[in-house]
C-alpha cells in the first residue's frame, strides 16, 4: 500500500488573465477624472463649489451645535455630486455627533450597513433608520429611496466637456512636431551634425524616403515636412465649450451671469439673488423634513446669504412705501424682521 506513505505534493494552480494591469490603470485614471456620475472639469468644479459654499452659509433655526458650517458644506457637496448625503448620528459626551458615511447599503425595513472611511481602514456599522440622517434630492419615481445628482439629469454634457478638455490636453504635447524626411545617402557623421540642433523634441526624423512613405502613406518622391499636430482650428471648439459651460451651470441651478467675465455687477447681483431664491432655498426646503425629524431643525434661513443684498432690499422697501404700504410691513416683507426704525428728529419751531 502506497498511501499514506507516498503522497503526491499538491500542485499550485494559478489563473492568468491578460490585460488586467492595463484595465486597472484605465479604471484608476477614470476615477481620478470623475466622481460618481460627474466627469470632473472646471465647470463641474464651479457648480460643486457654488453649492458647497451656499449650503455653508445657511443658518439652522434653532441653531444646533451639531449642524456646523463644515457639515453643511459637505452636505451641499454630496447633494451636488451624488444627489444624496448620508450621516451616522452618534452620541458623544452627552451631545450629538454626525459622522460622514462614504457609502452605504440600504437593506430595507429601516436597516442600514454604513461604511465610514478611516485612515488605512473602513469602519462598518449596522444602524437603524432613527440613527441615520439620509438627505436626498431629485428622487426617481421608480427608486424613491435614492437621490439623483443634477449631473445625472444632464445626459452627456459633463462627459463631453471633459472629453474636449482631454482632447486639447492630449494635443498639446504634439504641438509643433512633424516628420522630416532625410535621405539615407547622407553619411552618419553629417546626419549627427544636422540633427544636433534638433534634439529639443521639435521634430521627429526618419532616415529615408522609403521609411517616410511607409510611415506617412505618401509617395516616395515627396520630400516635405508633415505636421503631426491635430488641426484644432477646424474643430472650432470655443463656441461649443462656451455653450456647454452655460448649459451645465444652468442645469445645476446656477445662472451663468453669476460667473460671467464681462464684469456686469448689476446682472451678477440679480443672478445671485436668483440662485439663492430659486436653487438654494428650494433645496433647503427639500431636506428640511429629515433634519426636523432627526435633529429638530425647524428652518434653514437664507439671511446670511441675503445679507449682502441690502441695496436690493432697500429699493424694494422704497417701492412698497411709495405704493402705500406701511414702512414696518414693507420691511417685514423683504425679510427685515425685528429691525427698529429710529424716530425722525423733531423739527425746530420756527422763530417767532
Amino acid at each position: 500500500m502506497i498511501w499514506p506513505f507516498r503522497k503526491k505534493p499538491e500542485i499550485e494552480q494559478r489563473s492568468l488573465q491578460t490585460g488586467l494591469t492595463p484595465q486597472y490603470i484605465n479604471l484608476r485614471r477614470r476615477n481620478l477624472v470623475s466622481d460618481g456620475s460627474a466627469a470632473l472639469s472646471a465647470t463641474v468644479g464651479t457648480c460643486i463649489g457654488a453649492w458647497s459654499r451656499a449650503f455653508a452659509m445657511l443658518t439652522p433655526e434653532p441653531i444646533p451645535d451639531v449642524l456646523t458650517a463644515d457639515i453643511l458644506a459637505a452636505i451641499g457637496l454630496d447633494l451636488c455630486l451624488r444627489g444624496e448625503s448620508c450621516w451616522h448620528i452618534r452620541v458623544h459626551a452627552n451631545s450629538l455627533e454626525l459622522v460622514r458615511v462614504a457609502y452605504w447599503d440600504e437593506l430595507g425595513s429601516g436597516r442600514y450597513h454604513l461604511h465610514i472611511a478611516r485612515v488605512n481602514t473602513t469602519e462598518t456599522v449596522r444602524a437603524l433608520e432613527p440613527e441615520v440622517l439620509k438627505l436626498r434630492i431629485n428622487p426617481d419615481p421608480a427608486t424613491p429611496w435614492k437621490g439623483r445628482s443634477p449631473f445625472q439629469l444632464m445626459g452627456l454634457s459633463p462627459t463631453l466637456m471633459a472629453e474636449i478638455e482631454q482632447a486639447v490636453s492630449s494635443a498639446l504635447p504634439m504641438a509643433g512636431k512633424g516628420l522630416l524626411p532625410m535621405p539615407a545617402t547622407i553619411p552618419e557623421e553629417q546626419q549627427g551634425k544636422a540633427l544636433q540642433g534638433l534634439r529639443n523634441g521639435a521634430l521627429a526624423v526618419v532616415t529615408s524616403k522609403a521609411d517616410f512613405a511607409t510611415h506617412t502613406g505618401g509617395d516616395r518622391s515627396e520630400l516635405k515636412r508633415v505636421d503631426l499636430t491635430p488641426d484644432m482650428q477646424r474643430m472650432d471648439l470655443n463656441p461649443a465649450t462656451d455653450s456647454l459651460h452655460e448649459r451645465i451651470l444652468t442645469a445645476c441651478g446656477i445662472p451663468p451671469a453669476l460667473v460671467t467675465s464681462n464684469g456686469n455687477a448689476g446682472a451678477m447681483r440679480e443672478a445671485y439673488r436668483l440662485f439663492a431664491l430659486q436653487t438654494v432655498d428650494p433645496l433647503a426646503r427639500q431636506i428640511l423634513p429629515e433634519l426636523k425629524e432627526k435633529l429638530g431643525v425647524s428652518r434653514l434661513s437664507l439671511d446670511a446669504m441675503m445679507s449682502s443684498d441690502v441695496a436690493g432690499r432697500a429699493r424694494a422697501v422704497g417701492v412698497l412705501v411709495n405704493a402705500g404700504v406701511p414702512v414696518q410691513t414693507a420691511m417685514e416683507l423683504v425679510g427685515w424682521q425685528g429691525v427698529s426704525i429710529p424716530a425722525a428728529p423733531a423739527k425746530k419751531e420756527a422763530a417767532q
